[in-house]
């Protein structure tokens, strides 16, 4: 007998907010930029998997900064993804 495989869960941000995959605590850009350790400054940056249909200035893919307690954490097949209201977005960050 063969066993249905399981449904990939997705999560849709939905109204202002949008879901990210946040980066490690600590690193350095190309351009020499460093992102703290949490730490240092209270600040994250992650990746932005999806935008709800009231968002600008923002798409998927753009690297962002954010308050460390803006973020709301969920795991979507063991791995962290950040919902996160579009306000709390202070920065892109380009490389």
């Amino acid at each position: 007998m063969e066993r249905a495989s399981a449904p990939e869960v997705q999560i849709e941000p939905l109204d202002d907010w949008l879901t990210i995959s946040p980066a490690s605590d600590e690193h350095e850009t190309r351009t020499g930029l460093i992102i703290p350790s949490a730490g240092e400054v209270p600040v994250k940056s992650g990746i932005v998997l999806a935008i709800g249909d009231e968002v600008q200035g923002v798409a998927p893919g753009d690297k962002v900064l954010f308050p460390r307690g803006a973020a709301m954490e969920v795991r979507l097949g063991g791995e962290p993804v950040l919902i996160v209201r579009r306000r709390d977005v202070v920065a892109r960050v380009g490389e």
